[in-house]
């Protein structure tokens, strides 16, 4: 008896004493689950969302996991997709996207975190905004279902609200990050980042060439240097000392008031990418003497290098480490992504302020409206989700640090480099910023035009320095999506180089 010649289905009829109408079947198989019932005159439905998905089929068949560990991964991860409430086709997509490659990549470091935090004696772990929010939501998960004795807390931060009040000097240190060489980059821009007015130092900007009518003007790369010269001015400098003393008060009241004083060992936690945050707080703790006597540990995701204040700062990376060269390194240069992946659905830390005898975060906006209306909700939902679930059935005993890596790794380079039409569309859209003061908004995958495309062959320009260029291919229209895919970059590429050493060796004669 089976379905395929349909003498289930007539037994099941006669058990139930029913007409072939009054039942429904639904099933995975075209055709005992679907033809054979329709045939009978049974109402049938094809449903094969229960089948492992490309991502589950990754983790579940690699031999280098675990057994146990890659099949409660990935069923995991299908028994999260397949709980997603009720959503359009572009918001299930962020769902199962976050249940297949978010989740598992994000809870493997953050256990890696409390696992670090216990074997060093720590009893803090603070999670750094605004990268912290959905980190931090998934090790109080961790420490409630796995026992942890780590006391979780979410700390606002960010560039702004850190390094600015940590200026002591005007340094080469402190010119590189108040004139950070991004895509963008104003007069304004440079003057927000330590908070003060260009109509403040307008005598100093026009004694430069900068005039008023170009403050808002993306700068060339000479007139950023014309910049540069003109912030070590003295004039500039101190009037850059003297606020950011002022914001020193109430951030270092911040700290104390969040337990940063208390002096039990603590640790920051972070994305990445080079530890400078750290290096700020470190600086603002050492003006009031309050820095652990065993210097700072910072736990991050990945790090490209280490800026360190002083050498027994410890700088910790989980996924990519600049000391230790891997192959999960070229993931990581698509940092924009990864900071979607945690992004928190408030605006960014610009400064701290005294309120009825609280210190609070001032942001730059209550609600981040942009991620909100992505779908940032759903996308930590399913995270959340995710980690109950696996918890829940995975004893932690149960998993090497070895294979979070490389279950990470293998979702990450699918992901990454293949992303499906649907997963470029939803993500490729996602507007960032990498000014601090976000000034400008930049498609992580902008569809190129025949325009963009030879920028990028004349001088190898994108529209930007952190473009997704997998899924902006696949954004991109039939035409440019050939050039983007065949070997004519290739071919131009090498032709410019050969032609940059015929002229250096031409030169020489």
């Amino acid at each position: 008896m089976n379905k395929a010649d349909g003498t289930l289905f007539h037994c099941c009829l006669k058990q139930e004493k029913i007409k072939p109408q009054l039942l429904s079947h639904i099933g995975d198989n075209p055709f005992s689950d679907v033809l054979i019932p329709q045939k009978i005159g049974i109402r049938s439905t094809f449903f094969n969302q229960a089948h492992l998905n490309r991502y589950e089929k990754k983790i579940s068949e690699h031999r280098e996991l675990s057994s146990k560990f890659r099949s409660l991964l990935a069923g995991s991860s299908r028994l999260t997709r397949l709980q997603a409430p009720d959503l359009p086709l572009d918001k299930i997509t962020i769902w199962n996207t976050s249940a297949n490659v978010v989740a598992p990549v994000l809870f493997g470091y953050v256990h890696w975190c409390l696992i670090e935090a216990q074997r060093r004696g720590i009893e803090k772990l603070y999670f750094v905004a605004r990268d912290g929010q959905i980190l931090h939501k998934i090790s109080q998960i961790i420490c409630e279902s796995w026992r942890y004795d780590i006391d979780c807390r979410y700390l606002y931060g960010s560039r702004q609200a850190w390094h600015f009040p940590a200026i002591s000097k005007i340094g080469e240190t402190e010119l590189d990050w108040i004139l950070d060489n991004t895509e963008f980059l104003s007069v304004y821009s440079a003057c927000e980042r330590v908070n003060i007015l260009p109509a403040q130092i307008e005598d100093c900007l026009q004694s430069f060439g900068f005039e008023q009518q170009h403050w808002h003007k993306n700068l060339p790369s000479e007139r950023r240097n014309d910049l540069r010269k003109l912030f070590s001015e003295k004039t500039i400098s101190d009037l850059i000392i003297d606020t950011a003393t002022r914001y020193r008060k109430e951030t270092i009241g911040y700290f104390r008031q969040e337990g940063l004083a208390e002096h039990p060992r603590f640790a920051i936690v972070d994305i990445g990418w080079h530890g400078r945050l750290q290096c700020s707080l470190r600086k603002l703790l050492d003006s009031e003497n309050l820095t652990p006597k065993d210097g700072l540990i910072g736990f991050y995701f990945s790090l490209s290098k280490r800026v360190k204040v002083s050498s027994n700062e410890k700088l910790l990376a989980y996924f990519s480490d600049p000391d230790t060269p891997s192959s999960r390194d070229s993931l990581c240069q698509f940092r924009a992504l990864f900071e979607l992946f945690v992004n928190a659905d408030h605006g960014g830390t610009m400064s701290f302020e005294k309120r009825d005898d609280r210190y609070a975060p001032v942001l730059r906006c209550k609600k981040n409206v942009k991620a909100l209306n992505w779908g940032l909700t759903i996308q930590q939902k399913a995270i959340c989700e995710f980690s109950r679930y696996l918890t829940k059935h995975l004893d932690y005993k149960d998993a090497r640090l070895q294979d979070y890596l490389i279950a990470s790794e293998v979702l990450l380079r699918e992901f990454i480099e293949k992303p499906s039409l649907k997963e470029a569309e939803i993500y490729g859209a996602f507007k960032f910023s990498e000014d601090q003061a976000e000034n400008t908004w930049y498609e992580l995958a902008p569809q190129y035009k025949l325009i963009d495309c030879l920028r990028l062959l004349i001088w190898d320009k994108h529209p930007h320095h952190n473009v997704w260029i997998a899924a902006a291919k696949l954004r991109s229209n039939a035409v440019v999506r050939w050039l983007l895919t065949s070997n004519i970059l290739v071919f131009v590429h090498r032709l410019k180089r050969l032609g940059s050493r015929f002229l250096k060796t031409i030169s020489l004669f």
